[in-house]
């Protein structure tokens, strides 16, 4: 029991780390990818940390101790923490960016990309780290060393088309599909994101919407950090350390999504906000659901949260509910912290 409130507890300190290394992994395969200082990228891999430095003062002494104060998870702090100077994109698969096979004609007319939402995606041959603008359809699978695909504009429309976009590993700091302050962006199944650090990462964008994708053996399926308004429906997630994790995130909506032994958590909300989960199953952690004591207004309806070895449903180790304001209703549970969250128990 000890060794499963260890991991309970190293959720939150897990979700907050990563925050780091994918946003910076973000930052830097987007600059690598739009034809940037590949000079500089090569630097980073061949050991400069001036990347590391700049955010060091700010957070990796606090995190590296909050870190050891929990004890080591599965993918060790060593492992998890800011790698994304150390996995530069290789120089045999260098991304590809957009350009006439997947950009819009109009675009070219001087039309922005805000206003060329393709109605219907475009069949399209993709490359992995490539930078995606207009709507597309994938006609092949991906199997990348890079970050998979590179969202570059607002209101467009990812369809995986039955295909999988494979990654080098979770102890990476590689994305699947990466949103940077993007909006009104769909990514939508039926396909695989499967053995990345996270499978989605959204980071900053507002009302984006995944549907109908199966992530499997990802750190975390999909990562929402410092999003709003983005809703996750129909999806399957799947022997990942964590389905999905939100960081500071606000109005997310999970709905009729299906976990099944995630090894931490099924659903793991940091610091987030007026967030919504109705309807889901959840088997097979070490948490099902979990929210730490920063998480607050959010609503839980009418899910299945069962066979957990842990707890089943976790409101910041036992917080009263009259603290942080989350309500839970009519779900189908057999333990839960505080007791009574349950129905009928």
């Amino acid at each position: 029991m000890a060794i499963q409130t260890k991991k309970i507890l190293s959720i939150a300190v897990l979700a907050s780390l990563l925050v780091f290394s994918l946003t910076v992994s973000s930052s830097t395969s987007l600059i690598y990818a739009s034809g940037g200082n590949q000079a500089a990228a090569q630097d980073s891999e061949d050991g400069d940390n001036s990347s590391q430095s700049e955010i060091s003062q700010s957070s990796s002494s606090s995190q590296s101790s909050e870190c050891l104060s929990e004890g080591s998870t599965t993918g060790s702090c060593n492992n998890i923490s800011l790698q994304a100077n150390q996995n530069g994109n290789s120089d045999d698969e260098s991304p590809t960016p957009a350009d006439e096979e997947v950009r819009p004609a109009r675009e070219a007319n001087g039309v922005t990309n805000a206003e060329s939402t393709t109605a219907v995606p475009t069949s399209a041959s993709v490359s992995c780290g490539e930078v995606i603008k207009q709507s597309v359809k994938l006609t092949s699978n991906l199997d990348c060393k890079t970050d998979g695909i590179i969202i570059g504009a607002d209101g467009i429309t990812v369809d995986l088309n039955g295909h999988t976009i494979s990654g080098p590993g979770i102890s990476t700091s590689k994305v699947g599909v990466m949103l940077s302050d993007m909006d009104n962006v769909n990514i939508v199944g039926p396909g695989i994101i499967e053995n990345f650090q996270a499978g989605v990462l959204n980071t900053g964008g507002q009302d984006d919407k995944i549907s109908a994708v199966t992530f499997t053996q990802n750190q975390i399926g999909s990562f929402n950090t410092g999003s709003a308004n983005t809703a996750i429906e129909d999806n399957l997630f799947f022997s990942n350390n964590i389905g999905v994790a939100s960081h500071s995130s606000t109005a997310s909506k999970l709905v009729t999504n299906l976990f099944k032994s995630n090894d931490l958590a099924g659903i793991t909300f940091v610091n987030s906000a007026s967030n919504e989960v109705s309807f889901n199953t959840i088997q097979g952690s070490v948490s099902g659901l979990f929210f730490d004591g920063q998480s607050r207004d959010n609503v839980v309806n009418s899910n299945n949260i069962l066979d957990n070895t842990g707890v089943d449903i976790n409101n910041a180790n036992g917080l009263p509910l009259n603290v942080n304001n989350n309500l839970f209703n009519d779900n189908n549970c057999n333990s839960s912290v505080p007791v009574g969250l349950c129905l009928g128990k």
